[in-house]
């Protein structure tokens, strides 16, 4: 016979265990569903993507995460390596294990705590705090043995996300605290999100962009990296606009009589590209460009003849005029000015105001003439 005090605990276990089971039934369904959870193939950042060929389909997570699912083939082969017939292996051998949750056969995932006995299906699993990690050996366990973390709840209440600005779970498994910034906590479900979207290369802490010591312990918390390349580098046609080329002709006045947008391959409506940017165009009669010409370059991006040093003939031999001078070079002045000694060398006029140099004698000098005034730099003939 049994006592009224043990009367009392097996009437709430099943009690316990009946709303459960009316929380986690599930619907009939006419799709496909994972051969490994016998679920269909929801949200692919909680159960990674859905995996279907020749009748048989898996969740990707499914796949990874089972704890006696051996991985034999090539990546090319299979389900990622994962082979059809170690699939069906597998499901067979979860079929004789019974979810801890849902008291329902199938229960593929087993917590690597020693000496716990706890299986689980994977959405069940993640709806009773369980943890997997994706990395090392894909570990898994219940909410009990989880991993953990000393997140101060002091001011909880009082604190949001800084990826969704909403205001923090009560419950500390639903979120996550970060390693680097530890005044910084995040809902679990945002850094998924998160490291769905950035993907390896990209993930760091939203907060001092480190990429260290911040996703290793996301990856201990359970949280997906994917390795690939972000979402938005996966979008179809993303940057398609980067690979136009430029077809507008941008001269004060075009002389095509098809209009600025039309142009022919060759002769002179011809479209010639500035040789600097490639964002600037115009035919070759709009610009008086020779039929022979490919290069040109628009009005942002030629040099303005004022602010251009003029470079006199035979250069390697004589100094090329410069607006900026070397206190270190010799410079001369004209003895018949010394009564005029003219502005002194910070209040030097530019190049735009500078004349022609000039040559004379077995000396070759460059001078110039401004204001009156007149500065001779002497350079001695090799």
């Amino acid at each position: 016979m049994k006592t009224i005090k043990e009367k009392k605990k097996e009437h709430q276990r099943l009690r316990k265990s009946a709303k459960t089971r009316r929380v986690t039934q599930r619907k009939p369904s006419s799709g496909p569903v994972c051969r490994l959870c016998l679920q269909e193939p929801g949200d692919p950042e909680k159960l990674g993507e859905f995996l279907q060929k020749d009748n048989l389909g898996v969740h990707y997570f499914c796949l990874i995460l089972s704890s006696k699912l051996p991985q034999r083939g090539q990546s090319n082969r299979g389900f990622h390596g994962f082979l059809p017939e170690d699939i069906k292996k597998e499901a067979a051998r979860a079929s004789r294990k019974i979810c801890f949750v849902c008291k329902k056969k199938g229960a593929a995932i087993h917590c690597q705590k020693d000496h716990c006995v706890r299986n689980f299906h994977l959405p069940c699993g993640q709806e009773r705090g369980c943890l997997s990690q994706f990395f090392g050996e894909y570990k898994s366990f219940c909410g009990k043995h989880r991993p953990t973390q000393d997140i101060k709840r002091g001011n909880m209440g009082e604190e949001s996300c800084v990826l969704c600005c909403e205001d923090l779970s009560q419950a500390s498994v639903e979120n996550i605290q970060s390693p680097c910034c530890s005044q910084t906590i995040y809902h679990r479900k945002c850094i998924q999100k998160y490291a769905h979207t950035s993907a390896k290369h990209f993930f760091k802490c939203p907060q001092c962009n480190n990429r260290e010591e911040f996703p290793q312990e996301m990856l201990r918390m359970g949280i997906h990296i994917p390795d690939r390349d972000a979402a938005w580098e996966l979008e179809p046609g993303a940057f398609s606009e980067l690979y136009q080329r430029y077809q507008h002709c941008d001269a004060p006045t075009c002389l095509y009589e098809r209009g600025r947008d039309s142009f022919e391959d060759e002769g002179r409506w011809c479209l010639v590209l500035c040789a600097t940017c490639g964002s600037h165009g115009t035919h070759k009669d709009c610009s008086s460009l020779r039929s022979n010409s490919k290069k040109w370059e628009c009005e942002e991006c030629a040099p303005s003849t004022s602010a251009t040093d003029y470079a006199p003939e035979n250069s390697s031999d004589i100094p090329c005029c410069s607006s900026t001078f070397h206190p270190e070079e010799h410079f001369c002045r004209d003895t018949g000015l010394e009564e005029n000694p003219g502005p002194s060398w910070a209040d030097w006029p530019g190049p735009s105001l500078l004349e022609k140099p000039e040559s004379s004698g077995s000396r070759r000098s460059c001078s110039w003439r401004s204001k009156g005034v007149k500065i001779t730099r002497c350079c001695k003939k090799k």
